[in-house]
């Protein structure tokens, strides 16, 4: 949330770009995984925003933390065995997302992504966030646990939840 990691430089030198700690998914458009050397910060970023984090964690089964965020939510998973879908963390949203990049101190994409209406103004992203923090913590915890996915059918099913009827995958 500092830009004292930064060395100082041009313009373009002075922000990471944000192509370098998330990529996006195969599975859809709304879902960015986060590179595994940066996974540590974004769940830092993410535990320091004052929402509720679900979590799921039993013997021989995956384990899941999640964290709603805007219209989305920031995922952790644990895959034991071989499974359907790797372990890391992901982002879903592109406001979650381009929120995520503004708090990381990482240069954003410079236009609307595949699948994004519109690029929104940080100020309406950090409203949003100031309105999210007070909503009901149940409320936030549903929205959590919607992205709680082992394989790419229940990354889908959460994107139709989150975004609706997305036919751009």
């Amino acid at each position: 949330m500092s830009a004292s990691h930064n060395a100082p430089g041009t313009p373009s030198e002075q922000f990471r770009v944000w192509s370098k700690v998330f990529r996006r998914s195969r599975i859809s458009p709304h879902v960015f995984v986060v590179a595994e050397a940066a996974a540590g910060q974004v769940d830092q970023v993410v535990a320091g925003l004052g929402l509720p984090r679900a979590t799921s964690n039993s013997l021989f089964d995956n384990a899941h933390w999640a964290t709603p965020l805007l219209d989305g939510a920031v995922t952790r998973l644990l895959t034991y065995g071989l499974p359907a879908l790797p372990s890391g963390t992901r982002v879903f949203g592109h406001r979650p997302l381009r929120l995520l990049c503004h708090l990381m101190d990482l240069r954003p994409p410079a236009r609307a992504l595949t699948g994004e209406r519109h690029v929104p103004d940080i100020d309406q992203l950090l409203a949003h966030l100031d309105r999210q923090r007070q909503a009901e913590p149940e409320v936030l915890l549903v929205q959590a646990r919607t992205a709680m996915a082992n394989d790419a059918q229940e990354v889908l099913t959460a994107v139709r939840v989150f975004f609706g009827d997305q036919r751009l995958t």
